[in-house]
């Protein structure tokens, strides 16, 4: 069962999984760890990884001779959690009598020194032999807390990796894994699920081994069936003797063998539920019976390797859909101030706009132009000439007001249906008069046929405007001001300019 949570120490995985009763402390914090053989013991919840001074205190221990409770006072587990190293025979309220040895260790990844209590069986408890703590227990927990620190290290360099580090991390930690588990070659394969193949992506060999990761590439489902059921089955592939695979193995050991592999341990990495890939170590130099801990260890491995690169892709494929929502989005925003027919800005647009410019320039105080244009008589030219010579003869003018207006802050927009609009910042009323007059002419040498106007082509009528805004000013009565300009260009025959100077 796993127990882990966020609070215990990172050797846990490791102390957790041994079949010794174990306590442990630091002795700087209040928190008790309690491994599943320790709970088991104390017939404490499984689920309780974490114990306090007062759990421990609601233990009722007795002497084993004369079955008296020791009390708070003399209590072996407050006495060994205060930091006292002592070795006493204890009975626990389950009636089992046990050995409980504690004393203080320092561990090289923590700063204080560490409680550890172990508490081995003085008696079975079924006819089963009883489980001693030997020297070769010793030796297993020296070994595990030493591949525990390379967990701690290699998780430290895998949280939060970024994307183009993430080969460089992982090939460390193969490195790792191969020099602790004197395996000969570890490696990485990844699954593409969409082609039913996977690849060798990551690999790291001893000195004097064959690497074989450039022809391991995309290999297909069908060249190595019996590892891909295997790993999808049991998430282990553990062979002690390539040579005993059985028949239906037959690809897979003939690739081994041209490997030179003579054991095989593979772990498989596992995303969403989906093989994502495993982790593995080969033996070339001799044979190789794996243990329950090469397997556990693997397994951690894989795990933390696994969750890395999902994380990674998880990531990357979350900044492409924001990026591609901001592309959207953006584009969104454009059509929202876009002209459908023209390509222009629209009157939305143009109303923020000049908003803006009304408040920017009444700060810099600088003046601010502003050009109403009417296509004249564009009633009789739709009537006459048809929709969509009309829609046509809207663009032509449109693309012909944005080529001439193209300064920094600069704004041509569709103003009504046959009625466009210009935002000049910054200008000078000579630089208006000029800009007006030059657009005046260039609709005309435009040469759009339009036989019901006021000359045989068609022309367009302007007022503009310029205006020294200030805090107070309004885009209404600017527009109003420009467009009374505009009336008067109409009113006195149309295709002409007529000005009107706003001063606030």
């Amino acid at each position: 069962m796993t127990r882990l949570i966020e609070e215990t120490p990172p050797f846990w995985a490791i102390m957790d999984a041994l079949p010794t009763a174990l306590l442990c402390k630091d002795i700087a914090k209040a928190s008790i760890y309690a491994n599943s053989a320790a709970l088991e013991l104390l017939d404490l919840p499984m689920d309780q990884a974490v114990l306090s001074l007062s759990d421990v205190r609601q233990i009722s221990l007795a002497d084993p001779d004369s079955k008296e409770p020791l009390g708070l006072v003399h209590n072996p587990l407050l006495l060994a959690l205060s930091g006292s190293a002592l070795q006493q025979c204890v009975t626990l309220p389950t009636g089992l009598t046990v050995e409980l040895k504690a004393q203080l260790i320092r561990f090289h990844f923590t700063s204080s020194s560490t409680v550890l209590i172990v508490l081995c069986p003085c008696q079975p408890q079924t006819t089963l032999p009883v489980s001693k703590w030997t020297a070769d227990d010793d030796s297993e927990l020296t070994e595990a807390l030493a591949f525990d620190k390379l967990m701690s290290l290699i998780s430290t360099e895998l949280i939060n990796v970024r994307p183009e580090q993430l080969d460089t991390h992982i090939q460390s930690a193969l490195a790792a894994l191969g020099e602790f588990c004197h395996a000969d070659r570890s490696y990485v394969f990844l699954m593409n699920h969409d082609k039913a193949t996977m690849s060798n992506t990551h690999e790291w060999v001893r000195a004097g081994i064959s690497s074989h990761i450039e022809r391991l590439q995309d290999l297909p489902q069908a060249a190595q069936p019996f590892i891909w059921q295997t790993l999808a089955a049991d998430a282990i592939f553990a062979v002690q003797d390539v040579g005993q695979l059985p028949a239906e193995a037959a690809l897979e050991k003939r690739e081994f063998q041209r490997e030179d592999i003579q054991s095989i341990l593979c772990s498989a990495m596992l995303s969403h539920g989906q093989l994502l890939g495993f982790v593995g170590c080969d033996m070339v130099a001799r044979k190789r019976a794996w243990t329950a801990s090469d397997i556990r260890r693997l397994k951690l491995v894989g795990h933390m390797i696994g969750n890395t690169i999902q994380n990674v892709r998880d990531r990357v494929s979350l900044q492409q859909v924001q990026q591609q929502l901001m592309q959207a989005n953006k584009e969104l925003q454009l059509l929202a101030s876009r002209d459908g027919l023209t390509g222009i800005a629209n009157r939305r647009q143009f109303d923020t706009v000049l908003q803006q410019e009304l408040h920017r320039c009444a700060r810099n105080k600088q003046p601010l132009g502003l050009i109403l244009i009417d296509i004249d008589h564009f009633k009789a030219y739709n009537d006459n000439y048809g929709h969509q010579a009309g829609d046509d003869a809207l663009k032509r003018v449109a693309s012909l007001l944005r080529d001439h207006i193209q300064r920094q802050g600069e704004l041509v927009a569709r103003y009504g249906g046959e009625e466009f609009a210009i935002i000049l910042p910054s200008i000078q009323i000579a630089q208006l008069k000029t800009t007006a007059e030059n657009l005046l002419h260039a609709v005309q040498q435009l040469a759009i046929p339009h036989q019901h106007s006021v000359s045989d082509c068609l022309t367009i009528s302007i007022g503009c405007s310029l205006m020294k805004p200030d805090k107070n000013s309004s885009p209404e009565f600017f527009i109003h001001q420009t467009d009374t300009a505009l009336y008067r260009a109409k009113a006195q025959g149309r295709n002409q300019v007529c000005y009107a100077t706003v001063t606030a």
